[in-house]
């Protein structure tokens, strides 16, 4: 088994690396020179036609979009180790669908909530930015932390054991924390968070 992880420091690829060490799986990790256009050149654009991070070459496959390649791993190794439901039943369907709102909705969201209605290194200049772009990114993202909130009533994580779903939505609220967005108002997500970022696995991934 060969892994390879393309990436670099601050981005996406750093949920990659979390599931990575949570599975305990070797892997090489490539870390990609953006100023030297490493990411644009033709033989990484064959494993990433966008030319963006994350990108992974498990064996034969190659994967690119950091949901894809968190379904790849949780399917191919994490059942084995209690870290993705096996195929059939509720607990999978929860877990493909999970992780696929963490990226198709919570992370876009809080990152149109920031680009509008922050002052971040991210955001746009206020001449640019839309007040009701920013009310209603705000309005979308406290609505999806509230079903993470409801979701975690009585559950200490996800699916109920940690799985790499967790790793999914938190790396997301970790990169919310860095651009000043609290979770004060949902404690279950707020204990919950910090339940996850505690953990030996993501402090390696640092």
């Amino acid at each position: 088994m060969t892994i390879k992880l393309y990436a670099w420091p601050q981005s996406s690829g750093t949920r990659i690396t979390w599931a990575l060490e949570e599975l305990g799986l070797p892997y090489d990790y490539v870390q990609l020179d953006s100023s030297k256009q490493e990411h644009r050149a033709a033989t990484y654009l064959a494993i990433h036609p966008h030319g963006k991070v994350p990108a992974l070459v498990d064996d034969d496959v190659s994967l690119f979009e950091s949901g894809a390649i968190l379904i790849h791993l949780g399917e191919k190794y994490g059942a084995d180790r209690n870290l993705w439901p096996s195929r059939g039943g509720q607990p999978h369907a929860d877990a493909l669908s999970w992780t696929m709102w963490a990226m198709a909705e919570l992370g876009p969201h809080m990152m149109q909530y920031a680009y509008h209605a922050l002052a971040t290194p991210f955001s746009y200049q206020a001449a640019d930015q839309s007040r009701a772009a920013g009310e209603y990114e705000r309005s979308q993202f406290e609505r999806g932390v509230q079903s993470l909130d409801a979701r975690l009533d009585r559950r200490q994580y996800l699916l109920g054991d940690f799985t790499l779903v967790d790793v999914a939505i938190v790396s997301w609220l970790r990169f919310g924390a860095y651009l000043g967005i609290g979770l004060d108002a949902w404690p279950r997500v707020g204990d919950w968070f910090a339940r996850c970022t505690a953990r030996p696995a993501l402090a390696r991934a640092r």
